[in-house]
Formats: C-alpha cells, sequence, structure tokens
C-alpha cells in the first residue's frame, strides 16, 4: 500500500477531466468512512448519460427518486413502497451500464474509524493536511475527522491523471450533507502550503481545480457516485480488519473494473496507516526529535526535584 501523502508512481493521460464525488460514513458514530466516485473528460461523460437516463426510464425510475442506500443492500423507502421493478436485475444494469463506459474510472478509498482514532494526535494531524516546517508541526490538520484521510488520498489520485498544466474538476451534490464537508476540506487543501514547483512531490497540487455543486438529482454522474460509495461502504464495513484482503462482491467488481490502478481502489486500517506514517519520513524525524525533547523535559523535570528536596533537607 502507498502513503497516503505520496504521489502515486502512474502516468497521467487526461488534459482536463471531471470526477464527481460521494460519500459514505462520514456520520457520527460511523464505524468506516468512504470517499468514491468516478471522473472522465466531458465527453465521455455525455455519452454515459445519455445511457443512464434511457436505464432509469426502462425501469420506471424517476431520476429525482435515486438514492443508492434505498437501493442497497435492500430496498428501502421509496424503492420498497412504490416501484414495483424486478430488484437484482436493476443492480445488474446499473453495474452494466458503469462498466461499458471504459473511459469513465472509478476512484475509492475507504478508512476505519477506530483505527484512525486509536493513533496519536500529532499522527492524526499529519494524516489530516498538518505539514512540517522546521521542526515543527504547522496548522492543525483535521485529527477528529477520519474521512479527510480518504478525501485526500482520492483527490490525490484523481489530480495525478490530470496531464501537467491540465486540471481536474470535483463535482458534489448541493443536495447531499457532504457538500459542507467537501467545500471545508478544499479550502483547507488550497489554503495548505504543499504548493510546490512543477515535477516535486505535491505536482498534484498544481492541477487541483475548483469544487462545484450540482444538484445529485439532476446529475447522473452523481448518482452513480452514490452507487459506488455506497456498495464500498458495505464491503469495507463487512471486511473489517481484513479490508484490503476480501475480495470486492460480483456487483462491486463489476463497478470498479475500469480502474487503471490498485492505489484507485484504496483502504486504511491500522497496519496500513502506521505504513504510511513510518514512508513519511519527516514526520518521523519530527516524531523523534519531540520524543527526545519530552525526554530531557522530564529529566530535567526530576533533577529539579531531587535538587529541590535536597536544598530543603539541607542536605
Amino acid at each position: 500500500m502507498a502513503c497516503d501523502r505520496c504521489p502515486s508512481d502512474h502516468q497521467p493521460n487526461f488534459a482536463m477531466i471531471e470526477a464527481y464525488l460521494d460519500e459514505s460514513g462520514i456520520h457520527e458514530g460511523a464505524a468506516v468512512c468512504v470517499i468514491a466516485g468516478y471522473f472522465g473528460g466531458k465527453g465521455k461523460w455525455k455519452n454515459f448519460e445519455a445511457d443512464w437516463n434511457g436505464l432509469l426510464a426502462d425501469f420506471n425510475i424517476p431520476s429525482e427518486r435515486f438514492h443508492a442506500k434505498n437501493l442497497f443492500p435492500e430496498r428501502k423507502g421509496w424503492f420498497l413502497d412504490h416501484w414495483t421493478g424486478r430488484h437484482q436485475s436493476l443492480l445488474d444494469g446499473i453495474c452494466f451500464t458503469i462498466a461499458k463506459h471504459e473511459k469513465i474510472r472509478p476512484v475509492s478509498a475507504g478508512i476505519i474509524v477506530n483505527d484512525f482514532a486509536s493513533l496519536p494526535l500529532d499522527e492524526r494531524r499529519y494524516l489530516t493536511g498538518a505539514t512540517i516546517r522546521n521542526g515543527r508541526l504547522i496548522r492543525s490538520g483535521s485529527p477528529n475527522k477520519p474521512y479527510f484521510v480518504p478525501f485526500q488520498h482520492v483527490v490525490i489520485q484523481v489530480c495525478d491523471y490530470a496531464s501537467v498544466g491540465g486540471k481536474a474538476q470535483f463535482f458534489f451534490g448541493l443536495d447531499r450533507n457532504f457538500s459542507g464537508y467537501a467545500r471545508d476540506m478544499f479550502t483547507q487543501i488550497k489554503a495548505s502550503d504543499l504548493q510546490s514547483a512543477e515535477g516535486g512531490p505535491w505536482a498534484w497540487k498544481e492541477r487541483l481545480g475548483d469544487p462545484s455543486f450540482p444538484l445529485a438529482k439532476e446529475t447522473p454522474q452523481l448518482q452513480i457516485a452514490d452507487f459506488l460509495s455506497n456498495l464500498t461502504y458495505h464491503h469495507t464495513l463487512s471486511a473489517g480488519k481484513n479490508v484490503g484482503m476480501v475480495p470486492p462482491s460480483r456487483l462491486l467488481e463489476k463497478c470498479i473494473q475500469n480502474r487503471r490502478s490498485n492505489e484507485d481502489f484504496y483502504f486504511s486500517n491500522k497496519q496500513h496507516l502506521e505504513a504510511a506514517l513510518r514512508n513519511a519520513a519527516a514526520l518521523s524525524t519530527f516524531l523523534k526529535e519531540s520524543a527526545a525533547i519530552s525526554s530531557q523535559d522530564h529529566t530535567s523535570g526530576v533533577r529539579g526535584k531531587v535538587l529541590s528536596r535536597r536544598n530543603k533537607s539541607g542536605k
């Protein structure tokens, strides 16, 4: 598994791309969190839209009624109360429609929330946006927001696929709770000092475009992002500590078959997070120096107390 904070080694091959993302599991008390969606060129998306709208029409589903959580793993809400179509046929149709568009690429990342929460504060700060300058962690990061880790990973992956000089534009559903979180995270990423010279370790940030917020109920691209994030969420929840080793379900595998790299289907459990931190040389140095200073302060404090006691006793 590669470090979340490191550039991937795949080669970018898009000049301008559009990425549509959604989430599952950012609510309070969630055991896992997933950020997922699809990206591709504008022309490829137009071809997809026609097929998607045709699929919904064939199954008599109004666009505004499509919500993945009401469809998988079982029917709920409108799909249970008002829809009379064949459930499995619809699921298969969705996966087939997505997979047939080979240039529409999936990307997803998940994290085990308790594994993230078990890390020390400075490590969580680093993983969620804090950077190191002159031996100090600057900016607070988002140590209480585990979803920042998969969000940042997905953003970096997509930006890496944009050609130098190109941009990756991101879209989130305005009518989804995630839009507010996404806006805040984009602001934090853009305000960070990760900007670098072209070709440097943070060159992806040169390709980072702007977030936009269309209505998900009117946007086929966001509807399949919703579907993928829901499938991936249940996969991650089921796999638990074995996430990354459990193969995807038949439906999920179909939805991610056009991925360009295994890094585009990424999970972070305790083992993966610790490996990423070990690979971060700057953080390692910072933590060692901090531990040494803490040890020196402790030793000085003990010596001071001993001398104070001796002075009081007249020894």
